[in-house]
C-alpha cells in the first residue's frame, strides 16, 4: 500500500486548485455554448480518477489528519465561523474524495461547505410533511424543483397535484407564469440508453401528475433519472424560488411510516440549487428562472411563525399544527373524553379565514380552555434548551372543527392516516387510556427551532451508481459517515430503517472496542424480503444485531456492553410491530456524533444507499 501511495501523490490534485465557480453560475452567466449542467459540468471539471480511490480510501481510513489540513479544511467552506474539530475532520474526508472526482458529492466544490439556519423541522407522518409542501408550493412566486425517488399514486401525490391547481389558479389571477421541475426515478426501457429521460406529457395521467390543460399557468417537465441496474435516485427534497429548501426522509408516496423533514435557509439554499441543477444534467425545457437570483448570505433570520419564509403560510400552518397537536391531545373533561379533532387540508381559500374564540363557540365548536393550557404547560415544562415546541398562540389557531366521536384513541386515528394499510391498526390493549393520553401529549410533530444565526453546514451527496458490487465508497457521503464512526469519541447515535452496509457494521464495532456508546433504533422486519440472505445486501437487521454482538463478545474485551440496540414502536404500542405488518414503520435516516455533529436527509445505513443510491 505504502509503495502505491507514493506513486498516487503526483497524481492527486490539491483541493486549492479545484475551481471555484459553480454549475449554477456557468449555466447562469457562460458562453452560448452551455445549454446544460452537464456541458458546465465539462467546462469547470475534470473527469474521475478511478485509479485513485485506493488512496482516498487511505486517507478516509488510516492517514492522521495535521492541524494544516484542518486549516485548509476550515478556510475552504463557506462557513460563517470556524467549525468544531470533529466537524472539520469528517469536512476534511469529504474534501478528499473531491481531489479524485470534483463532482463525487453531486455538487460544485466551492458549494459543498456552507451555512444556513433551521427554523422548523417536521417529525410525524407523511401526510403532515406533504401539507408543509403544499403550502411551500402554492407560495412560488417564480419557480418550482421538487426531487424524490417514489412517485407513487397516493394521498401524497394528490396533495402535490392540488398544490400545483392552486399554484396555477394563483399565477393566473396575477397574470404571471410558473417554473416546476420534477425529478423521479422509475426504471424505464429507455434508461437503459439515457440515464435521464424526459416523460412526455401523455404519460402524465399514468403518475396522476397534473395534464398541461388542469394547469395552464405552469410549465411543468418531469425527468426520469435512473442508472441501470442499481444507481437509484434517492434524493427527496424540494426547493421554491431559490430562498427555502425542504430535506425529507419520505417519498411522495403512502406509507405507516415516521418521517423526518427540515426547512434550511440561508446560503447551503444555493447549495441545494446547484445539486439539483447536477442531477438534472440534461437541458432544461424551458429554462429554469431564478439561475441569477442567488440565496442572500444574512445573518439575521426570523424564527417561530414569524419566520420570514414562513409568513406567507403562518396562518395554514397555525392550523396544520392546532389540527396535528389537537388530534392527539385527548380531551382533559370527562365527559369529552373521546374527541378527535378534525378538518381537511386547508386550501388557498381558506387562508384569509380564521374564527375567532366567539365565533367557535357561537357555532358549538368551542375547545376546553383547559385542554389548550394544558398544552401550553406541557410546551413549558418539557420543551427542551434547544427547541420550541409548536404550541405557540394555540387558542388562536383553532379553527373550526368537526367534533366527532372515535373508537379508536385520537393518537391512533392520527397514525392510522398514513396509509391504507395502517387504517385498522389498534392501540396496543396493554396501553391504558391515562396512558395513551399521556403519549399524545408527548407527541409534538411540528418543532420550531430557537433563534440560532447561520450554523456550517455541509452538503454530502453521491453519484448514483449502476454497477452491482460493494467497494465505491469514495464519496462525500460515505467519507463522512466512515470519519463519524473513527473520530467519535463519546457517543454515536443512529437511527436508519435498514442497516447491513459492511463499512457501517466494521464502523461500529471498531467504535465500541473504543469505549464510544453506539445506539441504534433499527425497524424490525424493514424490507426483510429485499435485505436477507441470498440478496447480497448484507442481511436483515435482526441478522445484522446478532453479527454485531457475537464479533463484540468474542472480543472478551466486555465491548458488547457499548452498543444499544432498541426496535422502534410506534407511539400508540407497547412493543414493536413487524414491517410485514405495514402498520407502524419509521424511516427516519439520522446520525448524531458527540452530541457535537448530525447527519440527516435521505441515506439509510444499508448497502445500497452506501454503494449505490444518491
Amino acid at each position: 500500500m505504502s509503495t502505491k501511495i507514493f506513486n498516487y501523490d503526483e497524481d492527486l490534485p490539491s483541493i486549492d486548485k479545484l475551481s471555484r465557480q459553480t454549475v449554477t453560475s456557468v449555466l447562469s452567466c457562460g458562453p452560448p455554448i452551455v445549454k446544460s449542467p452537464q456541458d458546465a459540468a465539462d467546462i469547470l471539471f475534470n473527469k474521475p480518477l478511478r485509479h485513485l480511490r485506493p488512496r482516498i480510501n487511505h486517507e478516509i481510513l488510516e492517514h492522521e489528519i495535521t492541524e494544516n489540513e484542518l486549516d485548509i479544511a476550515a478556510n475552504f467552506g463557506r462557513f460563517p465561523y470556524r467549525p468544531s474539530e470533529l466537524f472539520l475532520k469528517l469536512f476534511h474526508n469529504v474534501l478528499c474524495t473531491l481531489r479524485r472526482d470534483p463532482l463525487a458529492g453531486r455538487v460544485s466544490p466551492s458549494l459543498i461547505g456552507s451555512s444556513g439556519v433551521i427554523p422548523l423541522t417536521i417529525i410525524s407522518t407523511i401526510p403532515d410533511i406533504m401539507q408543509h409542501y403544499y403550502h411551500c408550493i402554492i407560495h412560488a412566486k417564480k419557480e418550482v424543483l421538487l426531487a424524490t425517488n417514489f412517485w407513487e399514486k397516493s394521498e401524497s401525490v394528490n396533495i402535490i397535484g392540488k398544490a400545483l391547481r392552486d399554484l396555477s389558479k394563483r399565477a393566473g389571477d396575477e397574470n404571471r407564469q410558473i417554473i416546476v421541475k420534477l425529478m423521479i426515478d422509475h426504471p424505464t426501457k429507455e434508461n437503459i440508453t439515457h440515464f435521464h429521460n424526459k416523460l412526455p406529457p401523455s404519460k402524465w395521467s399514468d403518475y396522476d401528475i397534473p395534464l398541461p390543460n388542469e394547469i395552464p399557468n405552469i410549465s411543468l417537465e418531469v425527468n426520469n433519472y435512473h442508472r441501470v441496474i442499481m444507481g437509484t435516485f434517492h434524493a427527496k427534497f424540494m426547493i421554491v424560488d431559490r430562498r427555502i429548501a425542504l430535506l425529507n426522509s419520505n417519498n411522495i408516496q403512502d406509507r405507516p411510516n415516521l418521517e423526518m423533514m427540515s426547512h434550511f435557509e440561508g446560503d447551503i439554499v444555493n447549495s441545494f440549487y446547484d445539486t439539483y441543477l447536477i442531477s438534472w444534467w440534461i437541458p432544461f425545457e424551458p429554462n429554469i428562472v431564478c439561475l441569477k437570483d442567488e440565496a442572500h448570505v444574512i445573518h439575521r433570520f426570523k424564527f417561530g411563525i414569524n419566520n420570514s419564509k414562513i409568513l406567507s403560510i403562518k396562518q395554514p400552518l397555525r392550523h396544520a399544527i392546532a389540527r396535528a397537536r389537537l388530534r392527539l391531545q385527548c380531551h382533559l373533561e370527562t365527559e369529552e373524553s373521546d374527541v378527535y379533532l378534525h378538518a381537511p387540508l386547508a386550501s388557498e381559500e381558506d387562508e384569509n379565514f380564521i374564527l375567532t374564540s366567539d365565533e367557535r363557540k357561537a357555532n358549538g365548536n368551542g375547545f376546553s380552555t383547559v385542554a389548550i393550557q394544558a398544552l401550553v404547560n406541557h410546551r413549558r415544562a418539557h420543551s427542551p434548551s434547544v427547541l420550541v415546541k409548536a404550541t405557540n398562540d394555540l387558542a388562536g389557531a383553532v379553527i373550526g372543527y368537526d367534533l366527532t366521536p372515535r373508537s379508536q384513541s385520537p393518537l391512533t386515528h392520527h397514525l392510522n392516516k398514513s396509509s391504507k394499510s395502517a387504517h385498522e391498526t389498534r392501540s396496543d390493549g396493554n396501553l391504558s387510556n391515562d396512558e395513551l393520553e399521556k403519549l399524545a401529549s408527548d407527541f409534538s410533530p411540528f418543532i420550531f427551532h430557537e433563534e440560532h444565526k447561520p450554523i456550517p453546514i455541509a452538503l454530502v451527496n453521491r453519484l448514483p451508481r449502476g454497477t452491482p458490487g460493494h467497494t465505491d465508497t469514495a464519496n462525500p457521503q460515505d467519507a463522512a459517515w466512515m470519519g463519524a464512526f473513527r473520530y467519535a469519541k463519546k457517543s454515536i447515535f443512529i437511527q436508519s430503517p435498514t442497516l447491513n452496509a459492511s463499512p457501517a457494521i466494521d464502523g461500529i464495532i471498531n467504535a465500541c472496542r473504543r469505549g464510544v456508546i453506539v445506539t441504534l433504533w433499527l425497524d424490525l422486519g424493514f424490507n426483510d424480503l429485499v435485505e436477507g440472505f441470498g440478496t447480497f445486501q448484507g442481511g436483515t437487521n435482526e441478522s445484522v444485531v446478532k453479527k454485531l454482538y457475537k464479533k463484540l463478545k468474542d472480543g472478551n474485551d466486555g465491548s458488547e456492553n457499548y452498543l444499544e440496540v432498541f426496535w422502534y414502536t410506534g407511539k400508540d404500542q407497547a412493543r414493536p410491530l413487524n414491517f410485514s405488518q405495514k402498520k407502524r414503520n419509521c424511516h427516519i435516516k439520522f446520525m448524531s456524533i458527540d452530541d457535537q455533529v448530525a447527519i440527516m436527509g435521505n441515506g439509510n445505513m444499508d448497502t445500497q444507499s452506501w454503494f449505490h443510491s444518491q
